[in-house]
This record gives C-alpha cells, sequence and structure tokens, in this order.
C-alpha cells in the first residue's frame, strides 16, 4: 500500500471532526466526492486503491469524509460547504472535482457557491433535482434504515448498483476488512439518504463556467439515465450515457478512461 503513498487522518474543528484520505502516485490534485454510503471513509483505502486505480496512477486523489457528528437538518448544500471547509485546511485551490451520485450533488453546490476552487467537474449518475425513481429508494432507505435493517440496505444497494451482467466479482479481503469499517448509525444513514431530496440547483447551472462532463448510465434504477441527460441539458451540454450500465457505471475501466480524456484534454 506505500507505494499508492497513501495518507489517513482526521480534519478537527470547533464543532465536527472530518475524516479524509489522499492516495495516488500522480502530482495533480484531484478531489473525489463519494456518493451516499453506509460505511464511513477510515479504513477503505485498500478498496478505494482498487476501485479508482486508474486514477490513482494520474492523479493525487483526495477524499473528504461527510462530518461527524452528522446534523440531524443536514442537507447537501451544508456538505458542500464542509467539503470546501476541508479542501481549505488541505491547502487545495483550485482542483479537478469528480462527484459520484450523492457526490455529484455536492460538486455542484461547491462549483456554484465557490466557483474559484473547481478546475474541470465531472458530474456521474446525479442529478440536479429529486425525481420519482431517487424519491422511492430515498424513502425506502429511510425507513429501512430507522427500522435498522442496514444489512438488507447493503445488500439492496449491491443488487441495484449493476446490472444482473454486470455485477463485479466479490473481493474476498473486502470481507475480511469489513470488520473493521466505521459505519454511519441508522439514524444517521437515513438523515444523509434524505439529503439527496434537498438538491435543487437547476435554474442556478447557467452560472457554471468551468468546463463540465456529465454521465450516466443507462440501466440506472437508482438516479435514471433521464436524471443525467436533464441535468446536461440544465448545463448547456449533452450527457454521456453508457447504455449497459447501471448506477455503479463510474466504477469501470471505459467509463474512468472517459473522465481522464477529459481532465487531461
Amino acid at each position: 500500500m506505500n507505494y499508492w503513498n497513501v495518507t489517513e487522518d482526521a480534519l478537527r474543528f470547533d464543532d465536527c471532526t472530518m475524516d479524509y484520505m489522499v492516495f495516488g502516485t500522480g502530482e495533480e490534485p484531484l478531489l473525489l466526492i463519494r456518493g451516499l454510503n453506509i460505511t464511513r471513509l477510515k479504513g477503505t483505502s485498500l478498496i478505494l486503491i482498487d476501485r479508482y486505480k486508474l486514477y490513482a496512477k494520474r492523479f493525487r486523489i483526495y477524499v473528504i469524509d461527510r462530518r461527524d457528528p452528522v446534523p440531524e437538518d443536514v442537507n447537501v448544500e451544508m456538505i458542500a460547504e464542509d467539503v470546501y471547509r476541508g479542501m481549505k485546511a488541505l491547502g487545495l485551490d483550485r482542483v479537478n472535482v469528480i462527484g459520484n451520485s450523492q457526490g455529484g450533488m455536492i460538486a455542484q453546490y461547491l462549483t456554484l457557491n465557490h466557483p474559484e476552487c473547481v478546475k474541470k467537474l465531472v458530474l456521474n449518475v446525479t442529478a440536479c433535482e429529486p425525481n420519482d425513481v431517487l424519491k422511492s429508494k430515498v424513502d425506502r432507505w429511510a425507513e429501512l434504515a430507522r427500522a435498522g435493517e442496514m444489512t438488507l440496505i447493503s445488500d439492496e444497494f449491491m443488487d441495484q448498483m449493476y446490472p444482473e451482467d454486470k455485477k463485479p466479482e466479490p473481493r474476498k479481503y473486502v470481507e475480511v476488512l469489513s470488520k473493521n469499517f466505521k459505519t454511519h448509525t441508522p439514524e444517521e444513514f437515513a438523515v444523509l439518504a434524505e439529503a439527496c431530496l434537498s438538491c435543487n440547483t437547476k435554474e442556478r447551472l447557467n452560472e457554471v463556467e468551468c468546463p463540465v462532463l456529465v454521465m450516466g448510465g443507462g440501466k440506472d434504477v437508482i438516479m435514471s439515465p433521464e436524471a443525467s441527460v436533464s441535468l446536461a441539458e440544465a448545463l448547456g451540454t449533452e450527457a454521456v450515457i453508457f447504455e449497459d450500465l447501471g448506477h455503479g457505471a463510474y466504477e469501470t475501466p471505459e467509463y474512468m478512461n472517459k473522465v481522464i480524456e477529459f481532465f487531461e484534454g
């Protein structure tokens, strides 16, 4: 793991702490904003390196976790302000940004409210406003979480992230490492899930001036491909839709190669 030059630590503020991770052998910084997760960031470096190895070979990747504790009234714009505060603490000024799923919602607010911080922006399988597909998923996840059914949520995540013929092979080390992961409490996860429904940037997206790449999966059953198309239209661009991929499209080599081409082009 030392090859990837991994740093894991925490940023400490008066009102919260935020874990962060840095890895990769490249020199140019890249901010990666994760989507909704049951697990917190700490202890997941091997999994993120394995998942984003193509990026890690070219960039120095920064990942900032959700704040601890999670506010009961949290929304995606608040999380974007936390990311901004984390960026300043880590000395990140103007960087390329990737936002996956809920992370794409956060990235939109980061770009709108702090445009000087974002060099180029990639928005993966995300939305600029809630739709019926997302609402149905969020309502179910929040209900299951408050009933303590976190294992069921995890199982459903795996089923819904990938089309049946695109499910990744299980990785044995993940099962071992998962025993050491720190997870969100059920209530934290519920309010973080509901925060997805707070995204409403559509009328402001004409303010975005940096280059933006919007991509989605044609078989995305969590956000829907229509959400990516609508987001791109509001930005005045076209969405790149990978018709055979689902919500987890951003983990695939063909998807990541398109992102690298955008950043390096």
